[in-house]
């Protein structure tokens, strides 16, 4: 039985005493994997820059869309005005016959003043 202690402390010793070895970080460095983008850097002025005759189609459909953009609004404000302006036009025309139909009424009740 003691045999067995014996055995099972000395196991655990040499076990537990274990030196990991100490790994260099200059290897790590040098085993890093090299990085590598699916995009590419492109230079304003080398090959694959946009070129000006490009740049200028660009913004002339900018430009006409921006004019465009414009055009809308200012026809949407124009019919937003027209449409003001016809709804005064017609509360005059109905304001105007309200006035001429008070007017007959009065002229009536005048005459009908006037006979009795």
């Amino acid at each position: 039985m003691k045999q067995i202690f014996f055995f099972l402390i000395l196991a655990s010793v040499l076990s537990c005493s274990k030196n990991a070895p100490v790994l260099n970080t200059s290897d790590q460095l040098d085993a890093a994997p090299q990085i590598t983008y699916d995009t590419t850097a492109i230079d304003s002025f080398g090959p694959g820059a946009t070129s000006e005759s490009v740049m200028a189609k660009i913004n002339a459909v900018a430009i006409k869309r921006e004019k465009d953009s414009l055009a809308a609004i200012a026809k949407a404000k124009q019919e937003k005005l027209d449409k003001e302006q016809a709804e005064k036009e017609k509360a005059s025309k109905e304001e105007g016959n309200k006035n001429k139909t008070d007017k007959k009424n009065e002229e009536k009740s005048v005459e009908e003043t006037k006979i009795d």
